[in-house]
């Protein structure tokens, strides 16, 4: 779930949550015609990015949109112009009803540049989830014949690979709940963003990091599944893990496209003529952001209980401790072991933590 809310956050970004901090400052007065033409010329880059990766010069996007407008005034004044800056000081010049007819158009162009690049930028998040799912598969296709290999030749591997893997899922947890605490980053420069947005960075990075991630978690699962049948014939075994493999890859990717996609089944819904059909996209178009926030926050929780739950079982700790919670609060012991795990696996992925950081210390002491 933590992984799920996660990839489903970062890939919707493509469409307009990253976007919208890209320029300096959406102008809430159309009096300042600079600060509008900055806004369109980054969101019209925006959208050059994510569809096409070369981001085009200030003066051709906005010469580019406004053949698709009515932008008659910024059509005669672009002519003109030999730079985006020279474009600016001519439109900052226009007085009366001219101002007026070009404030309308500076509204429309913004408006239709901020369009774009969300269509563009959606453009581009199914065929990342299918890249992801891609990699996903290969990870399991290595994994399957890995973990038989060492079930038949060093058994005794297995429970170390499941704590190896409680404590990744420990640290994720915690580094989860300390981002969303104490964190609070600056909002990017619209250089940072494009930077970001640029269709090989961006898509390679969260590719190859969900990749990863995915990875360690398939280990988790395809080990427990092995350790539900290690008893029964290796057929048995070989098949159990493929029909997991299968389901978990489909049940997963399929679940973060259909949570991207849900605020664009809102849009199309909120387009049409009937009016309970509007009513339902305007719902879809409001839970989106909340439901992910609800599966991060439950995700966050459930890898610190699994990875916790899973350091605990394996090396059969706080056994005095669990004796007393069944004693002590019968009908909700459950829940005692439940805060046990969360708490627990909060200490762990803090240590793993510092770990890291004093791992970077010393590698980097090493390469001076």
């Amino acid at each position: 779930l933590g992984f799920l809310a996660a990839l489903s956050d970062d890939i919707s970004s493509l469409a307009g949550k990253t976007m919208a901090q890209a320029t300096t400052s959406i102008s809430g007065s159309l009096n300042n015609t600079s600060v509008m033409l900055d806004d369109i010329a980054v969101y019209t880059k925006v959208a050059s990015a994510k569809s096409s990766g070369i981001i085009i010069d200030d003066l051709a996007a906005i010469s580019s949109l406004t053949n698709e407008t009515t932008a008659s005034i910024l059509q005669k004044e672009i002519k003109k112009a030999h730079s985006f800056d020279e474009l600016k000081q001519n439109l900052a010049h226009i007085k009366g009803e001219e101002k007026r007819m070009l404030e309308e158009e500076l509204a429309q162009l913004l408006e239709a540049a901020g369009a774009q690049a969300k269509r563009k930028a959606a453009q581009r998040e199914l065929p990342i989830v299918w890249k992801i799912a891609l990699g996903s598969a290969k990870n399991k296709l290595i994994i399957i014949p890995l973990i038989l290999i060492i079930s038949a030749v060093a058994p005794w591997l297995l429970m170390p690979i499941l704590v190896m893997g409680g404590i990744y899922l420990a640290f994720e947890g915690t580094e989860s709940v300390i981002h969303k605490l104490f964190e609070h980053h600056d909002e990017q420069t619209q250089e940072e963003t494009l930077e970001e947005l640029s269709t090989e960075h961006f898509e390679a990075g969260k590719v190859s990091s969900a990749i990863k991630t995915d990875f360690i978690l398939s280990l988790e699962i395809m080990v427990i599944a092995l350790s539900l049948v290690k008893d029964q014939p290796i057929l048995t075994q070989l098949a159990t893990l493929a029909l997991v493999a299968f389901i978990t890859t489909v049940a997963v990717y399929g679940i973060v496209a259909l949570i991207i996609k849900l605020d664009d089944i809102g849009f199309f819904l909120q387009a049409r003529t009937n009016g309970i059909l509007n009513k339902l996209g305007d719902g879809l178009i409001a839970i989106v952001p909340y439901l992910i926030k609800i599966i991060s926050v439950i995700g966050t929780v459930a890898m610190l209980a699994v990875g916790g739950g899973i350091i605990i079982h394996q090396l059969h700790l706080f056994g005095g401790v669990q004796k007393w919670i069944d004693v002590n609060i019968h009908g909700l012991a459950w829940l005692g072991m439940f805060g046990l795990e969360i708490l627990f696996g909060l200490a762990v992925g803090y240590l793993a933590m510092k770990g890291v950081v004093i791992a970077a210390f010393v590698q980097a002491k090493f390469k001076k």
